[in-house]
Parts: C-alpha cells; structure tokens; sequence
C-alpha cells in the first residue's frame, strides 16, 4: 500500500470507526489509551501492508486487535514464585518498540 493521500484516509477512517467503538464513553476497559493508539495505529498499517485495503476489514480487525488487548498474556500466568506478580496489562521492556521519525526544529524550541 502506498502513502497516497487515499490510502491515509482510508486508514484514518478505519482507526475512527474501530476507535470510537471500541473506547465509548461508558465503557470500563483495562486498555490504556495512550498505548492502545500507537499501537493501533501501527496494526492498521501493517494489516494494509498485507493487501487489506478495504475499509470495513480493516475497521474490523483494529477493533478486533484493541479487544486483544483485554486479553492476558500466557506468559504472564506461569511467573517464577520469587517475582513480583505484575498486572497483565504492564508494558514490559521486552515487548517494548519504538520508531523515531526526525521532524522538522520550530524556531520556538532555539531559545
């Protein structure tokens, strides 16, 4: 999928509509919001990378990765006896990604 203007629509359309169902006002969730997003995000441009590029698929597997998120690792149930039992839902170092993306200097920030 290229970076056209269509296709980033396309995407932005389908990370509102898995969005905004999925984090409804009253609706109790274990997902933070602040990691769901990026990694949503991320998600979404991937499954368009594997070729699906229509928008009701698309919507419906973010929606269907963000209840993902709900669910506890496997990992987390057989922890060693002298750790710490953390939540199911911490960011561990391990798990963790980032990507930079140099951006332009605001003259604002050159004080």
């Amino acid at each position: 999928m290229s970076s056209s203007p269509e296709n980033i629509d396309l995407l932005v359309r389908a990370f509102k509509a898995a969005w905004e169902f999925y984090f409804q006002p009253d609706r109790n969730t274990p997902v933070l919001e602040c990691l769901a997003r990026p990694a949503l995000a991320q998600f979404l441009v991937d499954k368009a990378k594997e070729a699906i590029t229509d928008e009701p698929s698309l919507a419906a597997a973010g929606l269907e990765f963000l209840f993902s998120l709900e669910d506890e690792p496997e990992d987390c149930v057989d922890e060693a006896v002298d750790e710490p039992a953390l939540p199911w839902n911490v960011l561990r170092l391990e798990n963790a990604g980032a990507r930079f993306t140099p951006v332009a200097r605001c003259p604002c920030w050159t004080r």
